[in-house]
């Protein structure tokens, strides 16, 4: 009977001591992320060598390359966006400068920065405005609205929100730069 009991005591320990050591699955899941914002830093990094060299399209490539390899919470990917859209639009190409500054919104509204959103949103109606496609600056122009109007913005950031967005008699006009 010593050498059963001694044996399930044996087994309880080895149970034990494996239910207190982290699990392989846990050091699996923080490896991927790791590897991830690495790969994201070094694209980003790339991107601003072929911006200095005035290669905005292929610049513009890989600050969206950075922003898909970041996690939705790092600002890092709103900033890559952002400026993919800006490289985009410097190049000629409205259509990818529209869709990288929704995407910018999408990710500002993941973290909730609703200021940073609405105004993306607000760039990406101005610059589908240019384009003559008004029911995207509609839809963009009124997403702004929607974010203007709550309540965990100061009256400062809607107040920002709102000058950016001119009322004229007949429709509503998308201003920049004020």
């Amino acid at each position: 009977m010593n050498a059963t009991l001694a044996s399930r005591a044996s087994i309880a320990l080895v149970l034990l001591a494996t239910a207190g050591l982290p699990g392989a699955a846990g050091a699996q899941y923080r490896l991927p992320t790791i590897v991830s914002t690495v790969k994201a830093d070094s694209l980003r990094e790339v991107a601003v060598g072929l911006r200095t060299a005035g290669r905005y399209r292929d610049a513009a490539r890989l600050y969206r390359r950075s922003a898909e390899f970041r996690a939705a919470e790092d600002s890092l990917g709103f900033k890559c966006l952002t400026e993919a859209a800006a490289l985009a639009y410097a190049a000629g190409d409205r259509s990818g400068a529209r869709t990288d500054m929704a995407h910018a919104a999408e990710r500002a509204m993941a973290r909730g920065d609703l200021r940073a959103a609405a105004l993306a949103y607000l760039d990406a109606a101005w610059i589908a405005q240019e384009q003559e496609k008004p029911r995207q600056v509609y839809e963009f122009g009124h997403r702004a609205e929607i974010l203007a109007a709550s309540p965990l913005l100061s009256e400062s950031d809607r107040g920002v929100i709102l000058q950016r967005i001119e009322r004229v008699p007949g429709g509503t006009q998308l201003v920049i730069g004020r």
